[in-house]
């Protein structure tokens, strides 16, 4: 048998260095991509803390209500007309509860807190699909540059057994096997150009456009778990229920007003205007039947955010162990792929030697080098799952890039 040309053992070279290639140092991160992302949520933050400044501001104010003006007129006009005349102008004003401002205020504050840790939750929701569309990026990414390779490698095997067949060293069913590989090859290439351009459009749709990263997320170090976006945000609405639930508990009737009136009159037309004065209060009367659809309405919203609360807690201390037990396993299968890639190398080099010596056939070298695109393919699938592991443990524990 002639010998094998150099170009398979470079190319196999070539397909480690690019599917273990790590990220360059200007590299875009994910925190880069979130960003981008995030900054369409912009507008509706806006109009949320303009929301709760207005009803800060309500809650602060001198009084519940805005003060009402009543103007009325007596006469006698329609039947005697003796001249009777009154007019009467009375300003009322609405007064504060006892505690009701201070209830006001921090309904006011709860809800504030409870949207804005909203709005982290939802920053970290979506950092959770950013991190899952872009590893999907990068997993499709590792299978093309694989099938580009054995493409390649399949393009110049063909050529050569093309060569030797017609020169007479090797038998036209040499040249069928190889144009068999090239063919499957060019599929397996089709195939893995799809599935990473539907990657790249859910990730570019997702993040609305943004660079994608191709720098690993480093491990993030233990946070406590009180201080996780989801449960953060629950314990805002849980405490911003409570906070309404002593609002209608403690407002059990309406406010009561303190009125003003002046009045002007006489009795005939020829008694003098005379001016009088009158101040006077009214005081509502409550009653529990009124109050009561409030009450029971924030008592079940305080006890289904306690509730949901409580069910978050236990998931996410499940997801949390899963995914440290996913990132333990995914860095000893990267080890052992590691392991079976240099069996692999050894392995082709022992054939190559044989196919060069006339001991082995071209099948058997085709089987090898398939057997190493294969073993070089999982070790870069391999490490790519580890680097997702650590993405998917940094979500759990509620980190954000």
């Amino acid at each position: 048998m002639p010998n094998i040309p150099p170009f398979y053992r470079q190319a196999l070279g070539m397909a480690a260095f690019w599917l273990g290639v790590s990220a360059p140092l200007s590299a875009a991160t994910l925190k880069d991509a979130l960003d981008h992302a995030w900054a369409a949520n912009a507008p509706a933050q806006s109009a949320r803390t303009a929301q709760f400044d207005a009803q800060e501001a309500a809650a602060r104010a001198l009084l519940p209500e805005p003060p009402t003006l009543t103007l009325s007129g007596r006469s006698d006009q329609i039947d005697r007309n003796h001249g009777l005349r009154e007019w009467e102008a009375e300003v009322g004003v609405p007064l504060w509860l006892w505690g009701q401002r201070d209830r006001a205020q921090r309904v006011a504050q709860s809800e504030r807190e409870a949207s804005s840790q909203g709005f982290i939750q939802e920053r970290w929701q979506l950092a959770g699909e950013l991190r899952e569309a872009w590893w999907d990026v990068r997993l499709a990414q590792t299978e093309l540059i694989s099938a580009e390779l054995k493409l390649g490698e399949a393009t110049r095997l063909e050529a050569d057994v093309a060569r030797r067949v017609k020169a007479g060293d090797l038998a036209p069913l040499d040249l069928n096997l190889a144009r068999s590989t090239l063919g499957q090859a060019k599929s397996e290439r089709l195939r893995s150009k799809a599935a990473l351009s539907r990657a790249q459009e859910q990730f570019r749709a997702l993040s609305r456009g943004a660079p994608l990263p191709d720098r690993d997320e480093p491990l993030a170090p233990a946070v406590e778990p009180d201080s996780h976006p989801q449960l953060a945000s629950l314990a805002a609405k849980a405490s911003s229920a409570q906070a309404r639930l002593s609002q209608a508990s403690g407002d059990t009737r309406n406010n009561p007003e303190l009125a003003l009136t002046l009045t002007r009159e006489r009795g005939s037309f020829a008694d003098p205007y005379q001016n009088l004065a009158k101040v006077s209060i009214k005081i509502p009367f409550g009653s529990s039947s009124r109050n009561q659809p409030r009450i029971t309405a924030a008592n079940a919203e305080l006890t289904e955010a306690q509730l949901s609360l409580d069910t978050a807690q236990r998931k996410l201390a499940a997801n949390v162990s899963a995914s440290r037990a996913e990132l333990d396993q995914a860095r000893e299968a990267s080890t052992l792929q590691q392991e079976r890639l240099q069996l692999a190398e050894q392995s082709f080099g022992w054939v190559e030697k044989a196919f060069k010596a006339g001991q082995l056939d071209l099948p058997a070298l085709i089987r090898a080098e398939t057997e190493l695109a294969d073993a070089r393919l999982q070790a870069a699938r391999a490490r790519t799952e580890a680097a997702r592991a650590v993405s998917r443990y940094n979500q759990a524990v509620g980190v954000l890039p």
